[in-house]
């Protein structure tokens, strides 16, 4: 994807050059530019709209009526968190606590936004908290590892600025879906098979990196599913990341955690998923 869009960018800047040197009209480089830029819009929208019918075709596994009886994984898998600065992290954290424990050849990485101690500090101590209840159950605990990106937009940041704060966070995050950690690459595996979020506007620019690493055929579209979690915050609507994901058709799994919203969107209800616990 990266390729295809350097190329159309090398050739904004390249072709008008060229054709200068060899006496071709303005006029006929910048309508081959426009036909170009037309040419990759249709395929987009064409590509977009194809992701979405086979993904209707795919049946999601839920539980929407079940206490969460564990997360399904595959041998040698890894997933893909994106926390959120406050609550957002502690609620992720907390849905993630399901009451399995054996995560030996698993892995987790993390996704936190820059300048976003607080995510961190709760990350570690779920971490912490995680080995030593592995040890005391004589089971494994798997591997983390996080990673860092442009925080999307600041507190109180202009307005103006965010579109290019947000471009550098989506940059940011392409290597880290394209680059899976070394004990997962040695069994083979290359993505991560689930990438969860539940609000953080970082979790909109995940879903749409993921969307476009399919949108070019990167990623095989039934790898590396987004799934959007609604934060439990959330009681009568979707919140506004929600709301363009839901709209824009972004996740590959969208779902609420109560009854209200779910009916008002027509998505999945999976009940309330903050209230899991291991040591239940």
């Amino acid at each position: 994807m990266l390729v295809i869009v350097l190329s159309w960018v090398s050739a904004l800047i390249l072709v008008p050059a060229v054709a200068c040197n060899l006496g071709v009209s303005w006029k006929a480089v910048w309508l081959a530019l426009l036909l170009e830029l037309v040419t990759l819009l249709i395929f987009i929208s064409t590509r977009h709209v194809q992701l979405l019918q086979n993904r209707g075709r795919r049946k999601w596994r839920h539980e929407a009526e079940a206490k969460h009886r564990g997360v399904y994984r595959r041998p040698n898998d890894y997933f893909l968190f994106v926390l959120g600065s406050g609550g957002h992290t502690k609620e992720m954290l907390m849905i993630m606590d399901d009451g399995f424990c054996n995560f030996d050849g698993f892995h987790r990485r993390y996704l936190i936004s820059s300048g976003d101690a607080m995510s961190n500090n709760h990350l570690e101590d779920y971490e912490a908290d995680l080995k030593e209840l592995c040890r005391q159950r004589n089971c494994s605990p798997g591997t983390y590892d996080k990673h860092t990106v442009t925080r999307a937009r600041r507190v109180h940041q202009p307005l103006w600025s965010t579109p290019f704060t947000a471009l550098r966070s989506v940059v940011d995050i392409f290597p880290i879906l394209l680059s899976p950690p070394a004990s997962v690459a040695a069994k083979g595996r290359r993505f991560p098979s689930q990438v969860f979020s539940n609000g953080p506007a970082t979790g909109l620019f995940v879903a749409v990196a993921v969307h476009a690493l399919k949108l070019f055929y990167v990623v095989p579209e039934d790898q590396m599913s987004f799934i959007y979690i609604e934060s439990w915050a959330r009681i009568t609507s979707l919140s506004l990341t929600g709301k363009l994901l839901y709209h824009a058709g972004l996740a590959d799994v969208l779902v609420a955690q109560h009854g209200e919203v779910a009916a008002k969107y027509g998505i999945p209800n999976v009940g309330p998923m903050v209230f899991n616990s291991r040591r239940g």
